[in-house]
């Protein structure tokens, strides 16, 4: 199925020389709650790419309804369709912005190196890193309709044999966090991983 592409002016974001942090781990590590108090600490864009992909839906668009079709049929969103709507949400916050958090996105080597290529080469990547047993657990106790124990194990792998290479490549980028503790704990170090503190051959991005 065709999806609607728009074209979308970077300029802003590309001349900001604002901070892009890609904060990848696995289901269940906690990304979107840890984005959450960045955000309101430091005044950063998070930006959830499944969260634009149901709020496009939602809209009722042109573009929302050929996305709608094809989730109902199982199919795959394209990924320049997930980096479009990456981009209108960047270059429409840029300004006043401190910087852009990604969460859920890129989901493999192809969505990163497209990203970095379209958009902005990206400052930091922070790794939320939890054993695989915990991942099942923390989904199969969260409960969620979509948490179905084969459901959990279908991403969990994906997760593994797709997105780990990402923080592979870029592993001079890339600060891991231990994921495997509560929200409160966690919290400092994605502190000290976003302002340099922990070590990454990357350069400090606060």
């Amino acid at each position: 199925m065709e999806i609607e592409r728009k074209q979308v002016d970077l300029t802003k974001v590309k001349e900001s020389g604002l901070p892009v942090v890609w904060v990848i781990g696995g289901p269940g590590c906690g990304k979107g709650t840890q984005c959450d108090h960045l955000r309101a600490k430091y005044g950063y864009v998070h930006l959830a790419a499944g969260e634009l992909l149901r709020h496009e839906v939602m809209s009722g668009s042109k573009r929302g309804l050929q996305l709608y079709k094809l989730m109902e049929m199982g199919e795959l969103v394209p990924v320049e369709v997930v980096l479009d709507l990456l981009s209108e949400a960047m270059a429409s916050k840029v300004t006043g912005s401190s910087g852009f958090l990604i969460d859920g996105y890129p989901l493999d080597l192809e969505e990163a190196e497209k990203f970095e290529k379209q958009v902005v080469p990206v400052t930091r990547i922070i790794h939320l890193d939890l054993s695989t047993d915990t991942m099942v657990d923390r989904l199969t106790r969260r409960g969620n309709f979509d948490d179905k124990p084969e459901t959990v194990l279908k991403r969990v792998k994906l997760y593994e044999e797709k997105t780990v290479p990402v923080l592979e490549k870029y592993c001079n980028k890339t600060v891991k966090v231990d994921a495997d503790r509560s929200a409160v704990d966690i919290y400092p170090d994605m502190l000290k991983a976003l302002s340099g503190e922990l070590e990454t051959g990357g350069r400090p991005v606060v």
